[in-house]
């Protein structure tokens, strides 16, 4: 009966790393879209939904404070979203700045003084306070994971990254393998070309972690430092091959992470300086040669595109929401509804037959319909971030797990910073579960750099 007991929480306790690597299967291969008009979401969400349920059943007080940061930001961004759809009387809502469209509108139509929410496109709030059920998901699932389950999610998430490289390779090469109506040439599991080159990029560091993991771990120690620099070497030319020019700014940075993860790891400091430095100049070496190679066979995109001179709208865009912020601050127009708010004072020079969906920069898109509150919100992450950042890599070298997963996690953090100055790759279902597990991962380690930093002052 003993046995049969300990056998039984047993299997509870590997529940969650099991859900969380089927969940992720789940969302790469339905969630590499933007639109709310996808049907795939009519079975993502609410497998997020009920994913959620589940994970709430074994979840416990001790995961939560491990992670408490990342959980008060995330609550935060779940409240403010809900906030944004709470009616208001009359005379709260009509008096916020840029309401009097909705006034006029109201007043032609004989609805009277009713009450409305703060957001000026409710159903596109609602949708995007459902979208927060897949990072939320993988939120209530990493933080219940241990360091060997954590080592096989990013196994299992290299390996989809590098799946949906090999799926744009095939599209490059002329096949009509397509998984959206509306899709970029080499998207891969995506519908956009960016979002794809984002998550090659990613593959930098996390191949990096991957290696030195293997140091730090005997259990497969040598594939896993043997195929760190294989991943690196092979996502290059994925990511050249895909015509993301944001991408090729993102890979350079994450190949300046991955260095410092992978010259930083556990045991390496003790080798001399040369056998530390072999590796990443041998890596160098060949990218830069598979960079040469990769354009002198015309599979370039991303450096022709680069070198076009098309007209890039990102700029005029940028400055017009600028213009417009003073009109909607402090509250801003509604999570969510900046392509309904935006069309209201969008200049005439700038009309298209296409409509400005998002701002293509997150940061103005915050500021724009989540105002000052968002700003607020999204300063407080960037500080934990900066802390994550210093936290994590001001020790000179660490063997444990959780501290490489910490400098993982806030790398990931920056890149997907840097790719969404220029795009919105996080509002894909995708890379919002990427976004959540980097979230836990930079608050791993919390107690083992503190130890760290104890042993190398004491030396």
């Amino acid at each position: 009966m003993t046995g049969v007991v300990e056998s039984c929480l047993g299997m509870a306790a590997r529940a969650p790393f099991w859900l969380l690597a089927a969940f992720l299967c789940i969302v790469f291969f339905t969630g590499g879209s933007t639109w709310d008009s996808e049907p795939q979401l009519m079975l993502l969400r609410p497998a997020a939904l009920l994913i959620a349920g589940c994970a709430i059943l074994t979840l416990r007080r001790e995961h939560i404070a491990r992670h408490w940061v990342v959980a008060a930001l995330f609550l935060g961004a779940a409240l403010l979203t809900a906030a944004h759809l709470v009616p208001l009387p009359y005379a709260w809502w009509s008096a916020l700045p840029g309401r009097d469209i909705i006034v006029s509108i109201d007043q032609v139509a004989g609805l009277g003084q009713i009450s409305r929410p703060l957001s000026m496109a409710p159903d596109a709030t609602l949708n995007a306070l459902y979208a927060l059920s897949i990072p939320f998901a993988v939120l209530l699932l990493a933080v219940q994971l241990n360091s060997q389950e954590h080592q096989r999610i990013l196994l299992l998430l290299l390996a989809l990254a590098a799946l949906s490289g090999l799926f744009g390779v095939l599209q490059a090469g002329g096949s009509t393998v397509a998984f959206y109506p509306e899709q970029s040439p080499t998207s891969g599991l995506f519908a956009n070309r960016n979002h794809q080159g984002a998550l090659l990029a990613l593959l930098i560091p996390m191949a990096a972690a991957l290696g030195a993991l293997g140091v730090s771990n005997r259990v497969g120690a040598a594939a896993r430092v043997a195929a760190a620099p294989v991943i690196t070497v092979i996502a290059i030319p994925l990511l050249l091959v895909t015509g993301s020019r944001s991408a090729l700014v993102v890979a350079a940075v994450g190949l300046v992470f991955g260095l410092l993860i992978w010259s930083s790891g556990g045991g390496r400091q003790d080798r001399p300086l040369w056998l530390r430095l072999v590796p990443p100049a041998v890596v160098t070496a060949v990218v830069g040669g598979l960079v040469w190679l990769t354009a002198f066979a015309s599979r370039d995109v991303a450096i022709e595109r680069l070198a076009a001179t098309e007209t890039e709208l990102r700029w005029p865009v940028w400055q017009s929401i600028i213009d417009m912020l003073p009109h909607y601050m402090p509250w801003g127009t509604g999570i969510g509804s900046y392509a309904q708010a935006y069309q209201i004072l969008e200049p005439d020079n700038l009309l298209r037959p296409t409509i400005s969906n998002h701002a293509h920069n997150e940061f103005l898109e915050v500021a724009f319909t989540a105002g000052v509150p968002g700003l607020v919100l999204l300063g407080i992450s960037f500080a934990a971030l900066l802390l994550a950042l210093w936290r994590s890599f001001s020790i000179k070298a660490a063997s444990d797990p959780a501290v490489i997963f910490s400098r993982l996690g806030s790398s990931i953090l920056v890149l997907l910073a840097i790719a969404s100055s220029s795009d919105y790759p996080t509002r894909t279902p995708i890379l919002a579960a990427v976004l959540a597990l980097a979230s836990v991962w930079a608050s791993m380690g919390g107690r083992a750099i503190r130890e760290t930093k104890l042993k190398q002052g004491l030396k």
